[in-house]
Formats: structure tokens, C-alpha cells, sequence
């Protein structure tokens, strides 16, 4: 009994000895090199901490526990400690990186090797090497079937950003944007770029038909940092400055010789063309080609500077050769700052920024100034009870000169219009010397004596004295309360509210440029929205016998969207400088309104997988739209989807050493659009004033019958990878229908209204999708990824309201596509004569040619191709080195069709004196019959820029959208300087562009027409990122 008391009491003394807690320290390092910032957590308890700079580690535990060691990209090992004080731990890389990845969708997360949908992931890393001031702008070339396009350089612009084509012609086609798991009613522009932990992009029904009617056109979920749990205070600083410019030069124009030589030729033609001889003709345009274009930048030392011969008489040379594009262009510098601190407890996590940004533009008196907070805060009150808030605000304000097409206050037009022979600054026309005031200044040229529109104007002059400004404030809170009162079963509430402010403020002086003609204007508009978000969702989840795992959801969402804007205008400012509208006496146009957008929804999901080998998924929801007569205001949208992992089938065992992954997987659903107009549906009245009386006028009959568009998706999808995932990705064949478009149908007169909505339209987009990633070289100092992607799809109209539509140069046939040119065939220029001719159809439907465009008619109008390019999408480079790291961006597009509006003004013969492209040194002459350049004439009958396909030009392209070369500093000066880590490195942004056309900027368009837009910018800088 004794032998056996002492022998229990010796076992119990061991086993309590074996509980009690031990300090364990020890070293991680992965292929040699020790690894700071791992993570090391006791399994299933919440303590734990991170390896330092040296990859060593200290923390306490009972004898008996064990240690989980993580980091991203590498393999999680647990290690039981069994009473050992010392554990070092060697990592592996990540086996299976793909199954690693963690995409948010909506209400939730999922791994993306499990999921059913079609969704892409983008990396902080990624988004943060674009230097953009809007994140829209650093999504080109990273996702398959996404594309983007920036109609705007301007700093501050948000860009236009497509997926899978456009699901609707008259709606909306912009994708839903959802911030930390709410939707988001803010400009993009608004959050900074480092704030941003991912982006997922949800482009199938699967993926995002939770979402219901707001996600026709796909989702792009942006998700931000947030803190860790037990973890110290981490602050984070980083810092760029760096110079912009434009991403391409402009198009190539005619320097001043050139030009007053070629003007010289077309005026003679027009002598002879009205039956001068050719001596008569050449002397006259001698003696009148200064006079024409209103000055003689040769001097008055050459009253004639062309001879009868049509070249520069000997000895002759500009006095000044002033490019004006240069004038109104300014030494942009682009400075981005950032504070970050996260760490947490416990129970609590934390992630807190702070930003500031000067992006300033490439012409003067444009540029965006941001400043930014956030606060994202999660706290376990309980086990059972969790809170989170995520509270940002912005503060910016955007410079930006006109843009309107065809105006003299458009600075690209008037930069690209104005010949360099028109001074910028007043000159002694005997010297060239610059005319100065009577303080020494330079007095700016006005032009009086320019022979067209722009005479009278100097931008350089009047644009400082101008106001073209836009002030945006937006607040962003996000807070939800969960309850997990058993295990696998979780009730989540948000309340969501994001509130956006914005002034549009302009200014034209009364004395210089445009203002000048009122007496001076200003005009203050303001717009202000509030979207608020409440939902309530439930979702459960269990594991059956290890093999039968269930995901269940429900959930109810309210949305309500606010606006009201209201401003006015005045004119003739009284005292120059003073930009309110107060200071102007002559009253203009005042108005305001708002408006209201409500959306009540219930939705439910359900997935069921079967030992992890087969998926299955569904999807519901049922949105109820305000936009809609409450007997079609609801709509059901849906969507099912399964994937099969190919590889865990017994009969794949003999293929696992080379193939490490197989899985197929399909999606098909129904999504809707209500982005039809807040009062699509009723009857509208408009107040009017006619001979001193008010009253109402009926302007748009009511159509109770309006209703949802529709988008039927259909997804199929294949994932592969190849020796542990080294090689891997994605095979997609999407199609998506979209069916009761809204389109605008024929009245007849006696109704007394023109046309009325009817949902009658319908178009399908249907492509393939192909995403591949490798690691050509992974060794101990060499890590090289390589991502590439494409994108090929069409478009086909399958249902008009009528035989057939105009859009501008495009025309809308059934079969045909949303982006087909249909134009008059340029039949080139008559050898003979140097006329143009164009292509037409006589009454016998034969094709005959024609010098006069006015006599051909829209029957003659052809189709001359498609905007839509063949293939898009990007490859993307990341190379190290030990501690060196160059990574690269490139987007491309092939085929496709742009029609190149800015070349039609710049080899338009009109008005005298604008600026003309140096394809026309190409022009028609005797000696060069063969020509694209018809022969020069001042004629005002002469006109060969009409529409036609010779400025139909190839829209393909490869651009480098940005590149990054970085240095880490040795951890032996990280520890003298006492820092967790820090690097430095150089950044570029759309460094190079290969494009066909000379000037052109491809990535300016979708529909396929570019004309006198803000130009991409290049922005080349240096920086720092340290952690303390």
C-alpha cells in the first residue's frame, strides 16, 4: 500500500510539474536566414507574440501545450513544446500558396481554392507600388476581364472601370464598390492607397448575387488593414516625393518654318484654283502669308519671309518659336506621406493612419491635395461578444483647368491649337526681344491679331487669375456588433453611414481671357449625399463525421441614399479677386433639389462540402427598389454554383508529384440593375416661366411597367498547378446575358411627348479568361514570381426597340455589337488632282468614289470595326535578391479601334492659324501623287477631316504601368538604428507606352473617341518605409 501511495504521489507530483508554465525561447528561420515578424501562438489559447528582428522568440507555456509558427507564404507548423525550453523552428515555403488565399465576399470571407465563384485578389503590395491618387487607376493589367480607363489625367479623377464588358446601355455600368464588407457611396479617390490591405473582385453570379440588384456589373470588395491581437505597438512611416509629367509626349506639330511654308502652298492653290497662273498666285501668297495668319515672326528685316518658290528666303530664321504647350505646363512634384501605428491586446486590435498627399498636375494651375484619418478598432468583450468600429475621414481638394470639348478655356486644346510662331510674351517685331513693363516685367501677347477664335486669349495670363476648384469631405464610420452565443452560430448587426460634401467652385476674372466677355463670373454649386446601411445577418457552420461540412446565411439589409444640391451663378464681378459670388452684381441661374433612394432586402446562402473534395453552393436575395411602382418594385436575383477537386480523387494519386492541383468549377445566376433614374417610373413635371406666367410642363410620361434589367451569368472555371503549386492558375468561359434593358421607344406626335422607357433591349458578352503565376527561380537568395493574364470576349446585341440606332459614330443593329464603327469609307486622295475622295453607293447599290462628302448619306455609312479590343491584360514582375526586390507592371491591349478626334483637329485646314500635325509635310503635290494628304488649300469649301474611317486608327498598346526597385537595410544597421525593419526605394508610374499613333494615349477611351483630354501623367519618385 505504501509502494503504491508513493508511486501515485511520485506520477501526480510529475503531472503537475508538467503543467506548470515554462519559458521557451528559440530562433525561426526559413532557407537560412532568420525570420523577423513571425508569428508564434500557444494552440487554442489566444496567447502569443512575434520573432524579433533576429528571428528569436520568448513566451510562456505550460509543459504540456504546443506552438503554432506562421508567416505568410510559408507553411504553419505546430510543434508540441513537451517540456523543452528551447525550440527553434526552420519554415518552409507555402506548398500550396493558392489554398492560402483568403478573398473577401460578401457578408464573409472564403478561401479562394474552396470557392464556387469567380473572384480575382490584388495584394496590398500591389496597389501600393501605383502611385495614383485614386486606387481605380492601379487596377489596370492586374485582373483578368477587368479593364480601366482614365478619360482624365487630371490628379484627384477616379477612373472607369469595367468588368466583363457593360451589362446595360442606358443604366449604370459602373461595378458595385464595397468597403470593409458595406457598400461604399464615396469617391475612390477619397482612401488612401497604403490604407488598403486587399481588393477582391467578384465578377460571377456566385460571387456576387448576394449583393443583389447593386451588383449587375460585379463588385470590387476593398478591405482595410486592421491591427493584430497580442501584439505590441507597431508604427509604421513612409514617405514618397517625386516629379510628374505627361506619360506621352503630345503629337507631333509643325515647327514655324514648316508651318508659314505650307501655308504659303495652300494659299497659292486657292489663287490658282480661282484661275490665277501659277507666277500670279505664288506672288500673292508671298505677300500675304504674314498678313493672313496676322504676324511676321521673321521680323520686319523680311516683309516677304517666302519666296515665289514657296521656300524660306535665304537668311530668314524665327525671332521666337514659342511652344505653348511648354508655356501652360509647370515642374509637377508629387509627395505622399503616411503614419500608421497597429499592434493590440488580448482582446483588442487596433489599426490608426494618417495621410497627406500633394499630387500636383502636369498643366499649371491643376494638381490634388488629400488629407486622410482612419481609426479601424475590433475588441472581444466577451467570448462570446465582439465589437468593431472603423471610423475614416478625407479632406481634398482638386485644381483642375476646363476640359470641355471645343472651348478656348479647354488648356489641352488651347495648348495644342495655338502655333508656336503666336508669341506668348509681347516681342519687338524688329528684334524678337521681349517688350517689358515699366517695372521690368513681360508683358503677355493676347493675340489680338490672330485670324480665329483663340485671338483675344492668353491662358498662361488669365489662368492664375481664374478659379476651377472642387472641395470634397467625406466621413466613413462602419460599426457591428457580433454575438457567438454557441459554437459555429454568429449574429452579426452593422450600422454603416458614409457622408460625402462636395463644392464645385468657379471663377473667371473680368479682365483677362474668357471672363473678360461678361465682365467676370462665378458660380458655387454644392452636392452632399449621406448613404446609410443597416443589416443584420446570421450565419451557421458545422462539420459532420470530419467529411460533411454546412455554411448557412440569412440576412435583412436596409438602404437608404440621400442627396441635395443646390448653387447658382453670377456675372460681372465688380472687384476682381474676391471669388465669391457676392462679388458679382448681375444675378444668373439659382436652383437646388433632392432626392431619395431606398432598397429594403432579405437574402440567404447555403454550402455544403463533402471532405473537402465536393463544393456546392446557392444563393438568394430579394431586393425591394423605391425607383420602381411598388406593383414591380421587388426582384429576386440567385445564383448557384459547385466546384469538384479533381486531385483529391483516388484515381489523381499517381499524378501528385507533378500535378498538385485540379479543380473544376461552374456558376450560373441572375443579378438586376435599378441604376435607372431615382423616379424612373412616375409621370414629371418641370416649373417654367413663359411671358412673365409660371406654370407646369409635363415633360416624360409615367411608366408604371418599368422594372428591373436583368443579368443572367453563366461561369466555368478551371484551376491547375504543377509541382507544389510553383506553376498555377485559371481558365474562365464567362457569358452574360443582360435582357429588358431600358431603352427610349417611338411615340406618335398626338401623344404629345416623343418617346417613353420600356424595358426592350438585350445584349450578351461572352469571353474567355486566362490567369497564370510561377516562380521560374526560388532559392535561398532568388525569389522571381511571374503573373500573367488576358482577357478576349465580344459583344452582341440581341434585342432593339427598333431596325436599327445611332450612337455618335456607332450604329446598333441585331447581331451586331454595341461597338461596331460605322462610318463613310475614306477612299484616299486622287492622284490626279490631290482631292479626297470617299466611297459611296449609287442608286444601282454599286460603290463608287466621290470628291463631294456632302452627297454621300448615312445608307453609305459601313462598318469600318469594332472599339472592343481582342485581347487585354497584364504581366506582372517580382524579382529579389536578398535584400534588393524589382518588381514591374505592365498592361497591354491588342486590336480594337480608337477614332483619333484629336488628330481630325490637327489636320483640319480650318480656321486660319491653328496648329497643324507634321503629317502634313506628307500632303498632295505633283511630285508626290501617292499620298493619305490631300492637296493644301485656304478654300473654305475644302474639307476632307469629315467622318470617315481614315481616323479609325489601332487602339493596341503596352504600356509600363509601374516599376519599383527596393532595398532593404541589413539587419545589422536595423539593429544600431534600433528599427523592426526598413527599406528604401525608387518608384515610376507609366513610364513607357508603345502605341501605333504618335501622341495618342490609349488607355484614354472605351467607347472609342478621344478628343482634347487631361493627358496620363508620369510620376517618378523616391521613398522610405520604416517601422518602429
Amino acid at each position: 500500500m505504501n509502494r503504491f501511495s508513493s508511486l501515485l504521489c511520485s506520477l501526480l507530483f510529475c503531472m503537475i510539474t508538467y503543467a506548470q508554465e515554462i519559458t521557451v525561447t528559440g530562433k525561426v528561420t526559413a532557407g537560412g536566414e532568420e525570420m523577423p515578424g513571425v508569428t508564434v501562438a500557444v494552440k487554442g489559447q489566444t496567447r502569443g507574440t512575434i520573432t524579433s528582428i533576429d528571428g528569436s522568440y520568448q513566451i510562456q507555456v505550460n509543459g504540456n501545450e504546443s506552438l503554432i509558427f506562421s508567416f505568410v507564404g510559408y507553411e504553419t507548423i505546430t510543434i508540441p513544446v513537451n517540456r523543452r525550453k528551447v525550440i527553434n523552428v526552420e519554415l518552409k515555403e507555402a506548398a500550396q500558396m493558392v489554398d492560402e488565399v483568403v478573398i473577401t465576399v460578401p457578408y464573409g470571407t472564403a478561401k479562394k481554392s474552396t470557392f464556387t465563384g469567380s473572384a480575382s485578389y490584388i495584394a496590398a503590395g500591389t496597389i501600393e507600388k501605383a502611385q495614383v491618387s485614386s486606387v481605380s487607376k492601379a487596377l489596370q493589367g492586374t485582373v483578368a476581364g477587368l479593364q480601366s480607363f482614365s478619360s482624365s489625367g487630371q490628379p484627384g479623377s477616379d477612373a472607369t472601370i469595367l468588368i466583363r464588358g457593360v451589362g446595360s446601355v442606358n443604366a449604370s455600368t459602373n461595378p458595385l464598390y464595397v468597403v470593409d464588407g458595406v457598400p461604399y457611396d464615396g469617391a475612390l479617390s477619397s482612401i488612401a492607397s497604403s490604407d488598403i490591405a486587399s481588393i477582391t473582385v467578384l465578377k460571377d453570379a456566385a460571387s456576387a448575387a448576394l449583393y443583389g440588384s447593386r451588383a449587375a456589373n460585379g463588385v470590387i470588395m476593398i478591405t482595410t488593414k486592421q491591427g493584430n491581437k497580442d501584439s505590441a505597438p507597431t508604427v509604421e512611416l513612409s514617405a514618397k516625393y517625386g516629379f510628374s509629367s505627361r506619360a506621352r509626349a503630345d503629337y507631333d506639330q509643325l515647327n514655324t518654318n514648316q508651318y508659314y511654308e505650307l501655308y504659303w502652298e495652300a494659299m497659292r492653290n486657292y489663287r490658282m484654283d480661282n484661275g490665277y497662273s501659277a507666277e500670279e498666285a505664288a506672288a500673292w501668297a508671298s505677300s500675304n502669308v504674314t498678313g493672313n495668319l496676322g504676324i511676321n515672326p521673321y521680323g520686319s528685316a523680311y516683309p516677304e519671309p517666302i519666296g515665289h518658290d514657296g521656300k524660306l528666303v535665304a537668311g530668314a530664321k524665327p525671332l521666337w518659336d514659342d511652344s505653348w504647350d511648354d508655356a501652360l505646363s509647370q515642374d509637377a512634384h508629387y509627395t505622399d506621406l503616411n503614419v500608421r501605428v497597429s499592434g493590440g491586446s488580448k482582446t483588442s486590435k487596433y489599426f490608426v493612419s494618417a495621410g497627406y498627399m500633394d499630387d500636383q498636375g502636369a498643366y499649371i494651375c491643376s494638381g490634388f491635395k488629400r488629407y486622410t484619418l482612419r481609426a479601424n478598432v475590433t475588441s472581444d468583450i466577451r467570448k462570446w461578444l465582439q465589437i468593431g468600429l472603423n471610423v475614416s475621414g478625407t479632406h481634398s481638394v482638386q485644381d483642375y483647368p476646363k476640359q470641355d470639348d471645343s472651348t478656348i478655356s479647354n488648356v489641352v486644346m488651347f495648348a495644342r491649337s495655338v502655333p508656336s510662331f503666336y508669341p506668348v510674351y509681347q516681342r519687338d517685331l524688329t528684334t524678337g526681344a521681349y517688350l517689358l513693363d515699366e517695372n521690368g516685367n513681360r508683358m503677355f501677347d493676347y493675340g489680338e491679331y490672330r485670324p480665329n477664335s483663340y485671338a483675344k486669349y492668353n491662358l498662361l495670363a488669365s489662368m492664375p487669375h481664374d478659379k476651377s476648384e472642387i472641395k470634397r469631405d467625406a466621413a466613413s464610420l462602419r460599426g457591428f456588433i457580433q454575438i457567438t452565443p454557441i459554437k459555429g452560430l454568429a449574429y452579426k448587426m452593422s450600422l454603416n453611414i458614409d457622408y460625402n460634401n462636395k463644392t464645385n467652385h468657379d471663377y473667371t476674372n473680368p479682365t483677362y481671357g474668357t471672363g473678360s466677355i461678361s465682365g467676370g463670373s462665378v458660380s458655387k454649386y454644392n452636392y452632399r449625399t449621406t448613404g446609410m446601411t443597416f443589416n443584420n445577418v446570421i450565419n451557421y457552420q458545422h462539420t459532420f463525421n470530419d467529411v460533411h461540412d454546412i455554411r448557412v446565411m440569412a440576412g435583412q439589409e436596409y438602404y437608404e441614399y440621400n442627396t441635395s444640391n443646390f448653387g447658382g451663378s453670377r456675372s460681372k464681378v465688380i472687384m476682381d479677386g474676391f471669388y465669391e459670388p457676392d462679388a458679382a452684381s448681375s444675378l444668373g441661374d439659382f436652383g437646388g433639389n433632392s432626392d431619395q433612394y431606398k432598397l429594403l432586402s432579405f437574402f440567404g446562402s447555403a454550402e455544403y462540402s463533402y471532405n473537402q473534395k465536393y463544393f456546392l453552393s446557392a444563393s438568394v436575395r430579394s431586393d425591394g427598389s423605391s425607383r420602381f411602382h411598388p406593383d414591380h418594385r421587388w426582384g429576386t436575383f440567385w445564383s448557384v454554383g459547385a466546384s469538384w477537386k479533381i486531385m483529391q480523387e483516388e484515381f489523381m494519386k499517381d499524378t501528385s508529384d507533378w500535378l498538385s492541383n485540379l479543380s473544376l468549377r461552374a456558376s450560373y445566376g441572375a443579378q438586376g440593375n435599378d441604376q435607372v433614374g431615382y423616379y424612373a417610373y412616375q409621370a414629371l413635371y418641370s416649373i417654367r416661366n413663359n411671358l412673365g406666367e409660371s406654370g407646369l410642363h409635363a415633360y416624360r410620361l409615367a411608366t408604371p411597367n418599368l422594372s428591373w434589367e436583368t443579368n443572367l451569368n453563366t461561369n466555368i472555371g478551371l484551376d491547375f498547378g504543377f509541382w507544389n503549386n510553383r506553376l498555377n492558375g485559371t481558365i474562365e468561359y464567362f457569358e452574360r446575358r443582360s435582357k429588358d434593358l431600358l431603352f427610349s421607344k417611338d411615340l406618335v406626335p398626338s401623344s404629345g411627348f416623343s418617346s417613353m422607357d420600356e424595358n426592350i433591349g438585350a445584349i450578351k458578352n461572352y469571353g474567355w479568361e486566362f490567369q497564370i503565376s510561377g516562380y521560374p527561380i526560388m532559392t535561398k537568395d532568388w525569389k522571381w514570381k511571374l503573373s500573367f493574364n488576358a482577357t478576349t470576349y465580344k459583344n452582341k446585341i440581341t434585342s432593339l426597340p427598333a431596325e436599327e440606332m445611332w450612337s455618335g459614330n456607332k450604329k446598333w443593329v441585331k447581331g451586331g455589337s454595341l461597338y461596331d464603327f460605322y462610318l463613310v469609307e475614306w477612299a484616299g486622295v486622287n492622284p490626279e488632282n490631290g482631292n479626297p475622295t470617299w466611297y459611296r453607293y449609287n442608286t444601282n447599290g454599286e460603290k463608287i468614289t466621290t470628291e463631294d462628302y456632302s452627297s454621300t448619306t448615312p445608307d453609305d455609312k459601313v462598318k469600318c470595326g469594332n472599339s472592343l479590343p481582342d485581347w487585354t491584360g497584364g504581366l506582372q514582375s517580382d524579382l529579389s535578391f536578398k535584400d534588393f526586390t524589382l518588381s514591374f507592371l505592365f498592361s497591354y491591349s491588342i486590336g480594337g479601334k480608337i477614332y483619333n478626334g484629336d488628330k481630325v483637329s490637327l489636320m483640319s485646314q480650318g480656321p486660319t492659324g491653328t496648329g497643324w500635325s507634321v503629317d502634313m509635310l506628307d500632303r498632295w503635290t505633283p511630285e508626290n501623287p501617292y499620298t493619305d494628304v490631300p492637296r493644301l488649300t485656304t478654300s473654305p469649301k475644302s474639307s476632307w477631316t469629315n467622318s470617315s474611317n481614315r481616323f479609325l486608327v489601332d487602339r493596341s498598346y503596352l504600356r509600363l504601368k509601374n516599376i519599383t526597385f527596393s532595398y532593404n537595410l541589413p539587419k545589422s544597421l536595423l539593429n544600431t538604428l534600433t528599427l523592426k525593419d526598413a527599406s528604401i526605394f525608387f518608384q515610376a508610374e507609366n513610364m513607357l507606352t508603345l502605341a501605333k499613333q504618335q501622341g495618342l494615349d490609349p488607355e484614354q477611351t472605351f467607347g472609342g473617341s478621344t478628343y482634347y483630354r487631361y493627358p496620363a501623367m508620369k510620376t517618378i519618385s523616391f521613398g522610405i518605409n520604416v517601422k518602429l
